[in-house]
């Protein structure tokens, strides 16, 4: 929506018609207004006529100052996002290589647990066979006794 708005600046009005509210328009005024003031009461020998055109300058210096600094900061914006870019590349390699790792961690561990599970079962496996002829010699002696005994029973007898 446009607005019209009236301005006064150097004792003479002018009708704007702008889309921008109309309190910036007149903060806009008031500051070209206090530049060219600035101007002519420093300098009695300058024109209003001059002194706008001074303003214009310094202003349009501002503007192109600025619109450069614009464009180094643009500049550097991209140089950050395409770092940035870069940076998340290599962050995502080496999540997969964390992954990878991981897993080789992962494997290595079940890997030990079963060499000790098997390490347990054979130290098992070798105590009870060691257990084993422990037991069959109390048998055998049992059997040589009882043989024994019966040898001893057979003598007597005869």
């Amino acid at each position: 929506m446009l607005n019209r708005l009236k301005v006064v600046l150097c004792g003479k009005e002018y009708v704007l018609q702008t889309e921008d509210a109309p309190s910036y328009v007149y903060q806009l005024a008031k500051t070209l207004e206090k530049r060219i003031s600035d101007i002519t009461e420093s300098n009695k020998r300058v024109s209003v006529h001059s002194a706008v055109m001074m303003v214009a300058l310094s202003t349009m210096d501002e503007l192109t100052k600025a619109n450069n600094n614009i464009e180094v900061i643009r500049s550097q914006v991209k140089e950050y996002v395409d770092e940035a870019g870069k940076v998340r590349l290599e962050r995502d390699a080496v999540m997969r290589e964390v992954d990878v790792l991981r897993a080789k961690v992962e494997q290595l561990e079940n890997q030990l647990k079963l060499r000790d599970l098997k390490v347990s079962f054979d130290e098992d496996m070798a105590a009870q066979k060691d257990e084993k002829p422990a037991e069959n010699t109390k048998e055998q002696e049992a059997e040589t006794s009882a043989a024994e005994t019966d040898a001893d029973a057979e003598e007597s007898a005869t």
